[in-house]
C-alpha cells in the first residue's frame, strides 16, 4: 500500500530519513518476490512512510529513528539486526505509529533469516494484534504464513495457505500468484484432485495470463486434465 504524502523540498532536505523511505518505496515494490531455498515465496514488504517532523513527540520521533534504522538493516540484508530493531519498536514503542508496519516487518524479517517458524508466528501475531482492514496487509500476512509452512516442509499445510490467500482478497495483483502456488504444493503433497480444482479457477480467471501458461504447464506434466 502506498500512502499519498505531499512535502516540500525543505522538508525533504531537513528530514534525513525521507530519501530513505522513498528509496525504499520503490526498490520493495520492484523486488518482492523472492525464492528462498528453492521454494517460492511470495512476501509483499510494505513500507511505512511517516517522516519525522519537528512537530512529533519525543517518544513518537525515536520510534520513527528504530524503525527507519531497522527497514535501512532490512534493505541492506541486515536480517538478524533489523530483527532487534523491529522488536524495539513493539516492547518500548507500542503506541507509535509504526507498530502495525513494524510487526508485519519483524515477520519478513524472520523470513529472510529463513528462520520459518518465528515467521509464521509473528505473521500469525500480526495477523491477530496489529492488522488493519486492509486487504493488501492481510492477504500478505496470509501469504507469508504459506511460505513459512512451505519453508518448514508442510506442502499441504503451504497450499491451503496460498489458496486462503486468493480467495481472502481475489482483486490483489498477486492472487494469480497465490493459486499458481497452491497448485504447486498441492501436486507436491500429492492431492491432485485439489490440485486439479485451482488448475480450473486458474483456467477460467486468469486465461491470458503467464499464470495459465505455467499451471498449463504443471498440468501437463503431472497429466492433469480439466
Amino acid at each position: 500500500m502506498r500512502d499519498n504524502i505531499k512535502i516540500t523540498k525543505r522538508e525533504m532536505k531537513e528530514d534525513k530519513f525521507a530519501t530513505f523511505v522513498f528509496k525504499s518505496k520503490d526498490y520493495i515494490f520492484e523486488n518482492w518476490i523472492y525464492f528462498v531455498g528453492g521454494i517460492a515465496a511470495v512476501i509483499v514488504i510494505i513500507v511505512a512512510t511517516s517522516l519525522i517532523s519537528s512537530q512529533q513527540s519525543g517518544k513518537q520521533q525515536a520510534a520513527s529513528e528504530v524503525y527507519n534504522r531497522a527497514m535501512n538493516e532490512y534493505l541492506s540484508g541486515s536480517h538478524q539486526l533489523a530483527i532487534v530493531d523491529f522488536k524495539k519498536v513493539l516492547d518500548e514503542y507500542g503506541s507509535s505509529d509504526q507498530v502495525s508496519q513494524a510487526a508485519f516487518n519483524l515477520a519478513n524479517s524472520y523470513f529472510m533469516a529463513r528462520n520459518f517458524a518465528e515467521a509464521q508466528t509473528a505473521f500469525e501475531q500480526y495477523l491477530n494484534k496489529y492488522a488493519s482492514d486492509d486487504p493488501y496487509y492481510v492477504t500478505s500476512a496470509i501469504a507469508g504464513i504459506a511460505g513459512s509452512i512451505a519453508g518448514l516442509g508442510d506442502a499441504k499445510g503451504a497450499a491451503d495457505k496460498y489458496r486462503e490467500a486468493a480467495e481472502t482478497y481475489p482483486d490483489f495483483d498477486l492472487a494469480g500468484q497465490y493459486y499458481l502456488q497452491a497448485m504447486e504444493y498441492y501436486i507436491k503433497a500429492g492431492e491432485m484432485e485439489s490440485a486439479k480444482v485451482i488448475f480450473a479457477k486458474i483456467s477460467k480467471e486468469f486465461e491470458d495470463t503467464p499464470y495459465y501458461m505455467d499451471g498449463a504447464r504443471l498440468a501437463a506434466e503431472h497429466k492433469i486434465r480439466l
